[in-house]
């Protein structure tokens, strides 16, 4: 039995009827990431001994005959700036090494009652502030395929533990797209809930109105099957849906007739590469094949997301980080001054990215500056809304690419801002919505990478992307393809 590659529901099945043991398990995924994570980094924090003694009780409660929860077993890795009480959140910054939290995110808490276990903490852009992987304070994190590339951002760490099957499933963070592409990037399945659909309590916030948490996986059956779980409503969550969700994985078919995906004439742009255009139209071919149709969409307004994106995400994250201030949280600089304490202290302990992304927060968010930039940006907001509710009128969700390109080299694209951005063309504007939407592996390019297809999905409208995504998955087997490093 592989158990890397068994899913969710088959991992369960076999702890459930006894051919696998919880210390089995934990204990193969403590085994690969000693083996594999100095090669890829994805790992800032290894919870090995708390891990084996929770696999240990699991399995004594079965011998036992006792009851456990439904997921017993099963291990999971959650990316740097979701708290947790027993071992350190850092969001990959200096600002915040070493910081235990007092309490659990709540979808950690929802997670252990259901009986997942943590295997450790996961390397990220820091802050989630980046779209390569390669602004962590501590490490860069390798793409699996190949480790001269990039994983993509900022949930660099969760895409590529999955990919090398560190894990069984893992947990990132959204804001623009950084568990989609990462996902795209890597070759695995990155799934963004609705905003409001999982809670945010507990994750350290990057841009409020656009922070999303929600699972990376081998596939859409095991991103249903752990949606379940996630999807629950937090009182401690003040923009928590309080509408409970069915269960998705019982819900999960493999049925895309009659079904229509519109394709918007700004998704097939000049940047795409030949490789990665090629893939999305052979995946159009698959789905009319299954019996889905391809309507074409006009999305004027997504074309300007990206400044969009950023003029309220650096002006929230100007705001959500003015605490890391050496004072109230964080690293505080050895100094008597206390006008030094602060900016020594922010200086010392934040990353270029993370400090140019405040100061433009800073500046638009000034007196002089607000109804210009923050407020028209909130207008142009709307238009991006209207353009989804548009294209809802038209197609049951929105089909494209995840990235213009597969993954690539590190600094790569480092020359200009705008030229990094650009690599969330595609996912930013979902984001803007708050809607849904997945990335899933749909072919490679001419060096062996992986492309990602998008399917974008209306508010709450989970189920009916993953049964889209599903029915691609049971036509195809590009979700099964796995690089060397997972298949040893």
């Amino acid at each position: 039995m592989e158990i890397r590659n068994l899913s969710l529901p088959e991992l369960k099945k076999a702890l459930d009827n006894k051919k696998v043991s919880s210390s089995e398990v934990v204990d193969l995924y403590i085994k690969r990431i000693e083996k594999y994570n100095p090669q890829i980094n994805a790992y800032l924090h290894v919870a090995a001994e708390s891990a084996v003694k929770e696999a240990k009780r699991y399995d004594e409660l079965r011998a036992a005959g006792a009851d456990v929860p439904p997921c017993a077993g099963i291990p999971v890795a959650l990316k740097d700036l979701i708290l947790t009480k027993d071992m350190p959140t850092t969001c990959a910054s200096k600002m915040l090494e070493g910081y235990y939290s007092p309490f659990d995110a709540t979808i950690v808490a929802n997670m252990k009652n259901a009986g997942y276990i943590i295997l450790g903490k996961l390397n990220m852009d820091q802050f989630a502030m980046g779209s390569s992987g390669e602004t962590s304070y501590f490490q860069k994190t390798a793409n699996p395929w190949d480790i001269t590339k990039v994983p993509g951002g900022s949930s660099s760490g969760s895409a590529a533990a999955m990919s090398a099957r560190l894990a069984a499933v893992t947990i990132g963070s959204d804001t623009g797209g950084s568990i989609r592409q990462p996902s795209g990037f890597c070759g695995v399945n990155g799934f963004k809930p609705t905003y409001g659909r999982v809670s945010r309590n507990g994750a350290v916030s990057y841009a409020s109105s656009l922070d999303q948490l929600g699972p990376i996986g081998k596939s859409v059956e095991d991103i249903a099957f752990i949606m379940d779980v996630l999807a629950l409503h937090d009182p401690l969550d003040s923009t928590s849906s309080a509408d409970a969700p069915p269960s998705y994985s019982e819900n999960l078919i493999a049925d895309a007739k009659g079904l229509k995906l519109g394709l918007p004439k700004c998704f097939i742009a000049e940047d795409l590469t030949p490789d990665v255009k090629k893939a999305i139209f052979n995946a159009l071919d698959m789905y009319k094949s299954i019996g889905a149709e391809i309507v074409d969409i006009d999305m004027p307004f997504i074309d300007i997301g990206i400044p969009v994106y950023q003029m309220i995400a650096n002006a929230e994250a100007s705001s959500n980080l003015a605490k890391f201030d050496g004072v109230e949280f964080g690293y505080r600089a050895d100094t008597g001054d206390l006008n030094d304490l602060y900016s020594i202290s922010r200086s010392d302990a934040l990353g270029a990215e993370v400090k140019k992304r405040i100061i433009l927060g800073t500046y638009i968010l000034q007196k002089e500056q607000y109804q210009d930039f923050y407020m028209q940006s909130m207008k142009i907001r709307r238009f991006i809304r209207r353009d989804y509710d548009n294209a809802f009128r038209q197609c049951d969700l929105i089909v494209g690419p995840t990235s213009s390109t597969t993954a690539f080299n590190f600094g790569g694209k480092s020359r200009t801002p705008m030229e990094m951005y650009l690599n969330d063309l595609y996912t930013i504007s979902l984001n803007l919505n708050g809607s849904c939407g997945i990335t899933i592996p749909c072919g490679f390019d001419s060096k062996g990478l992986p492309v990602g297809l998008q399917l974008q999905g209306n508010m709450f409208a989970e189920q009916k992307v993953l049964n889209a995504a599903y029915a691609f998955q049971k036509a195809t087997d590009w979700h099964a393809r796995i690089p060397a490093m997972a298949a040893k």
